[in-house]
């Protein structure tokens, strides 16, 4: 069971909705995110529509792909110099001019996902969104000492040894969730959140959730 660090209330196996993001100074966006305990696995469920300005957002329709990258971390509070866990996951949307629909692709810890929708609105909902997707194996995530997660999302990622990295990731088994410490992906919370390689994208977000902690069922 699942506890938020801040009040007493218990909610089934998940906290709060989200909050709308608050930016802290020097630091991630602060957001609240939904968790919950699941097939042996934590699983998180945010949404970051504020990846994509207006212009990104256009060009969604403009039969070139736009992609998003999400990495997400698991840290146990106060031990940052490495996570218990980290996944990756990645939205893909291409605009088919002859069908005129919206294809996405997710692919990530669930494996891959490909679906069809009408509208542009829905297709950016679907590649700023995580729902309930496994972050962490539940037996990494200790009883008792609070967590949070960490996100770094990045919009359309330009480097070519990052994205070749990310097909090495994903081709991995679907539900695996090793740390490779020798990957690019892997870092401290401080080195991720401060990294400028990062910013070879057209847009990058680095996130924090709210603490929280698991209790005995």
């Amino acid at each position: 069971m699942l506890r938020a660090a801040v009040g007493p209330v218990v909610i089934g196996a998940l906290l709060a909705v989200a909050a709308p993001a608050r930016a802290q100074q020097g630091g991630p966006i602060a957001k609240r995110m939904r968790f919950a305990e699941r097939g042996g696995n934590l699983v998180v469920s945010t949404a970051f529509p504020e990846l994509l300005d207006r212009q990104a957002i256009e060009k969604v329709s403009s039969g070139l792909a736009t992609r998003v990258v999400v990495r997400a971390y698991v840290y146990r509070r106060r031990r940052t110099e490495r996570p218990v866990s980290l996944v990756l996951v990645e939205h893909e949307v291409v605009y088919d001019l002859w069908d005129e629909v919206y294809v996405v692709r997710t692919r990530g810890p669930l494996g891959e996902r490909r679906v069809r929708l009408a509208s542009r609105q829905q297709a950016v909902r679907s590649i700023t969104e995580l729902d309930r997707i496994p972050v962490a194996p539940l037996g990494r995530v200790e009883i008792g000492p609070h967590h949070f997660v960490a996100l770094v999302v990045e919009l359309n990622p330009v480097s070519p040894e990052l994205l070749a990295e990310m097909r090495r990731w994903l081709s991995r088994p679907a539900g695996e969730a090793s740390i490779d410490s020798s990957s690019s992906f892997f870092g401290s919370f401080v080195s991720v959140f401060v990294n400028p390689k990062l910013e070879r994208a057209d847009r990058v977000l680095r996130i924090r959730s709210q603490p929280f902690y698991r209790t005995p069922r």
